[in-house]
């Protein structure tokens, strides 16, 4: 392995140097060995936080990770053709890819500082709980790191301890044994970070206690599911969830949306994100490191210039599918043409509806067609001006990684019981994430908007003021077809905070009503008494109303002149009764697992499960085989509304692709190692 190749050549520097200087009987000052180094807790700590940082190296988390081998699944395509095949996003790759061999190097990298590390525990004097705080991180992502490697390539080469000169060739362990041993380093971890919680840490960016429980339940997922298929698992799901589920130190965020907010802005959500990756400008983890690619290839497109404050810097390599668009409720009452609004907070958030383009201006540009929508998830628009660089070239994004989120949690409890004990139980546990992704996890917000008159005569789009009802933050837009007002698209269905929600229909006003003594332009229009007006002359109203004279001027007013435009349009609004977004009721435990499927899409899209779910559900070539066809039928090979490169993407899935290959290097390097199949 590369690794060891590092290792070794480092020992020959090291001997060779020492050699030549027996006689002086010193140990050397001006470099670190294992002999001069680990001597201190300060020492061990940094050893550990070198390992985070990497965790968010652009081979890893910062990028390849989120992007490279999991952005051409059913919930998102790339768009791109020579560059997404170069990147390995449309299934075009062998074993010599740069970035196959990236996860295998920089996971080994890492194995082998923990290993060393650990192997140097119990060198310096400190205080024992410190020690086991450093020793239960270090055990676990040891064990995280052979997740990633054993989750991706399948039998892997299993290292404990920092490789001997002559270990050249090291054989690989079956996926079984790598599962068994990721078991046992996070449950050790877990016995020592016992008194280790995030309310101790006050940071998600470091392991704790619950994010070992947490990460461990989805090991025992991926090990009940294919190719292991090993089911007695779920029942170590069911008792790993319920550890982080009881502890109560984690809860939903209300409201989906400001959970990216948060990881975009540097605020720290320890109860949402159980263990998140820290990237540059983060609030004072562990380290400070440096920038990532999140909310890049896949974000909402975008061009930093330094005429536009507020803009940044995005490529949109992918956009979303529209079978993830669709998977999201919608208002079966809205007349909203093309698409409807969603019941679901999440599918506008997820799926953005517009890109950014040019520089001098920039401009928003919509994105109705859902093959062409940008995922939105990670948005960069929220980063600080300070990070992200506004001279017009370049940009740094500090974005933080969401590695596990109590959903996930939830949704794993909600799976692994109805595999174990049937669907009756299992129904709280996903309701509390529909819950929350309708919005409605502390009480009622608007559900639509119902056009009781269109109106006729509208130049312009009039505003949209939604008030009373006890609630507030609901907003609407207006959409207008030859003059009417033929519906209202609800942008927010009101705050999600306590004492925010609406406990009674708020009411709905499409438009400015006419204000005695205000002044008005020309081309304004105004409603008055059900009358569409349009300002013909500048000027002051009095405060005697507009007449309606039947397209006359009105003479009422002293300088300005309004003049009879149409019939006003009207609408009321409806709110939801609490438990609307729950799941149907009485289904089957194969009916609540195909829901849990589409569930896991619209909480998590984007988040790099997908595929990995799909595989351990035994049905990812079949089910992208399946969603080329659908696709193909739906319009995604047309060009000038679809994804074509996207397309062809996923109908190059074959087999092979369950696993990645072993690369080449590696296999050139450690002749024990054997490729996997139909590589």
């Amino acid at each position: 392995m590369n690794m060891k190749r590092i290792c070794i050549l480092a020992c020959i520097v090291i001997a060779g140097l020492t050699s030549c200087k027996k006689f002086l009987d010193t140990q050397p000052t001006d470099f670190y060995t294992t002999t001069n180094y680990y001597s201190t807790e300060t020492q061990l700590q940094q050893a550990l936080n070198g390992v985070y940082g990497d965790l968010m190296r652009p081979e890893l988390y910062a990028q390849v990770m989120g992007f490279n081998f999991v952005s051409t699944t059913d919930e998102v395509m790339s768009n791109r053709t020579a560059d997404g095949d170069a990147r390995g996003l449309r299934y075009n790759y062998d074993a010599s890819l740069v970035h196959i061999a990236s996860i295998w190097r920089y996971a080994y990298v890492g194995i082998n500082n923990l290993n060393t590390l650990l192997d140097n525990i119990d060198k310096p004097t400190m205080d024992a709980s410190r020690r086991n705080i450093i020793k239960g991180q270090a055990l676990f992502l040891r064990g995280f790191l052979y997740f990633i490697l054993t989750s991706n390539y399948g039998d892997v080469p299993v290292v404990l301890h920092t490789p001997a000169i002559n270990d050249v060739n090291i054989p690989q362990v079956k996926q079984a044994d790598v599962y068994a041993q990721i078991e046992k380093d996070m449950k050790e971890a877990e016995v020592l970070l016992k008194d280790y919680t995030v309310t101790q840490a006050k940071f998600n960016d470091v392991v704790t206690l619950t994010a070992v429980q947490a990460m461990l339940a989805r090991v025992y997922l991926y090990w009940a599911g294919y190719p292991q298929n090993n089911t007695a698992k779920y029942q170590d799901v069911i008792t790993y969830t319920d550890k982080v589920i009881l502890s109560g130190l984690h809860a939903l965020n209300p409201d989906y949306r400001q959970v990216f907010i948060n990881l975009a802005t540097d605020q720290y959500d320890v109860r949402e994100n159980i263990w998140e990756l820290g990237s540059l400008g983060a609030a004072a983890g562990v380290v400070n490191k440096s920038g990532n690619d999140i909310g890049n290839f896949v974000g909402i497109q975008s061009a930093l210039t330094a005429l536009d404050s507020t803009s940044y810097n995005s490529a949109g390599w992918v956009w979303v599918t529209k079978k993830l668009f669709d998977a999201y409720e919608t208002d079966p009452n809205s007349a909203v043409m093309p698409n409807k609004p969603s019941l679901d907070i999440r599918r506008d958030w997820n799926c953005a509806n517009y890109i950014y383009s040019g520089t001098n201006p920039r401009t928003k540009a919509a994105r109705p067609n859902p093959w062409q929508m940008c995922a939105g998830k990670f948005r960069r628009e929220y980063v600080p001006q300070a990070i992200r660089n506004t001279n017009g070239v370049g940009g740094t994004y500090n974005i933080n990684w969401p590695m596990i989120r109590y959903s996930d949690v939830l949704l794993m409890r909600a799976e692994a019981e109805n595999y174990v004990n049937g669907p009756t139980n299992a129904y709280n546990y996903v309701n509390q994430v529909r819950k929350r992704g309708y919005g409605l996890m502390n009480g009622n917000v608007v559900k639509s908007i119902t056009m009781v008159n269109s109106g006729d005569g509208y130049t312009k789009v009039p505003a949209v003021t939604i008030t009373g009802g006890g609630g507030n933050g609901a907003t609407g837009t207006a959409i207008i077809t030859s003059g009417k007002v033929t519906g209202i698209y609800l942008n927010s269905p009101g705050a999600l905070t306590l004492g925010s929600y609406y406990t009674t229909p708020p009411v709905v006003v499409i438009g400015t009503f006419w204000t005695p003594g205000a002044s008005y332009t020309t081309g304004t229009q105004i409603t008055n008494g059900g009358i569409l007006y349009t300002v013909t002359t500048a000027g002051t109203a009095t405060n005697t109303p507009p007449v309606n004279t039947s397209g006359a001027s009105d003479a009422s007013v002293t300088g300005a002149v309004f003049t009879y435009a149409g019939t006003a349009a009207t609408a009321t609004a409806t709110i939801t009764t609490g438990n609307e977004s729950d799941l149907t009721p009485g289904l089957s435990k194969d009916a609540f697992q195909l829901a849990i499927r589409d569930e896991r899409m619209r909480e998590l899209c984007f988040e790099a499960v997908r595929k990995a779910d799909l595989i351990r559900w035994g049905s990812f070539v079949s089910d992208m085989q399946n969603f080329a066809s659908w696709a193909t039928a739906n319009g995604a090979g047309v060009t000038s509304t679809g994804n074509p490169n996207g397309l062809q993407g996923v109908r190059n899935v074959s087999a092979r692709h369950v696993m990645l290959p072993k690369p080449t290097y590696e296999l050139n390097l450690n002749r024990l190692l054997t490729q996997n199949e139909g590589w």
